[in-house]
């Protein structure tokens, strides 16, 4: 029964009527006159500017994944780098989960560099270094705003800590367990291949020091473009609630139900600035105009990746031949 659930919620037609469902209440039972209202303050430039700076942001991003794929024989040239990410980021447009643009963008970065193991592992110790960022951020502001944090949520963020430590401390377990002891022929070869990875981490520890404060930087610019658009829409709270709140309504988006947390992010958002008197439907407005940012932003990616085709002189790798029998996610050697 558990299996038959979960396998049901995996599904992307699941994610997408889920999302589907959430957006549409909103717009239903919110008062449209106000939501409209609040939608209407923000300005045609002033959108803009926050779309570059979310932009500006992505590009420090390519910056810090580039750093951590880049430990392998073949580094990926800056261009590259910046068509690989772009396309991950416009692919999270249309697959069922943050992880899809991962997928994509390490693939593509495979095919260029045609190292599996540093490409994958890089990818996913980025991944973990910004969920850490994001953790860091909650901790951080949880301290400094303790009137805003309840019992309730003090629950809330401890469990959000222990899930990543006992994630990170399962990956530790992991790579300490003796090969031998292991049957499986492939499983020994993802630990010896991880093991010789890390090696290479090892002998250039900064990178992932590097790339966590690169990472803050990145959350910290999404987090102030946030308080702009909120400022516009005459939402005011203190900038320590906003590194607060955001990061906790980002958290709730990688929840498996939606697509891209597309509805969740919006709602949780809401619930969490109603505890400081903040109407509904400028909530929700707030969410969808990030929303929107979001969307374009994933858009320009896909142009970017097809405008630097004929930009660069490197041999870029082609996004339409990516297809299934090249699933690097699976088949780390």
């Amino acid at each position: 029964m558990y299996k038959t659930v979960l396998k049901f919620i995996k599904k992307p037609a699941f994610k997408i009527t889920t999302s589907l469902l959430i957006i549409v209440a909103l717009l239903y039972w919110l008062p449209w006159t106000e939501l409209k209202e609040t939608l209407g303050k923000i300005s045609l430039i002033s959108w803009l500017l926050v779309l570059v700076g979310f932009i500006a942001g992505h590009m420090i991003g390519v910056v810090k994944w580039k750093l951590l794929v880049n430990m392998g024989k073949t580094p990926l040239p800056f261009l590259v780098a910046v068509r690989c990410y772009f396309a991950g980021l416009f692919s999270n447009l249309f697959l069922p989960s943050l992880a899809g643009g991962d997928i994509v963008k390490t693939g593509l970065a495979i095919r260029y560099n045609k190292e599996k193991g540093t490409s994958i592992f890089g990818t996913i110790l980025d991944r973990i270094i910004d969920t850490a960022s994001v953790v860091f951020i909650i901790i951080v502001a949880a301290l400094l705003s303790p009137k805003f944090v309840q019992p309730q949520d003090q629950k809330i963020i401890y469990l959000i800590v222990g899930i990543f430590l006992a994630m990170f401390l399962s990956g530790v377990i992991f790579l300490a367990i003796p090969v031998e002891r292991i049957k499986n022929q492939k499983i020994q070869d993802v630990l010896k291949r991880a093991r010789e990875i890390l090696k290479l981490v090892y002998k250039k520890p900064a990178r992932p020091v590097i790339a966590f404060i690169l990472s803050l930087s990145v959350q910290s610019t999404f987090i102030f473009l946030t308080i702009y658009l909120a400022g516009i829409c005459d939402i005011h709270i203190p900038v320590v609630l906003w590194f607060l709140v955001w990061p906790l309504a980002k958290l709730s988006a990688l929840l498996p139900i939606s697509l891209g947390g597309i509805g969740v992010r919006e709602v949780a958002l809401a619930a969490l600035l109603s505890r400081v008197s903040i109407p509904l439907a400028d909530s929700v407005a707030l969410g969808l105009l990030w929303e929107s940012v979001l969307i374009s932003g994933g858009l320009f990616g896909g142009l970017l990746f097809l405008a630097l085709k004929y930009v660069s002189s490197q041999d870029i790798p082609s996004l339409t031949s990516f297809s299934k029998t090249d699933e690097p996610m699976n088949e780390l050697p």
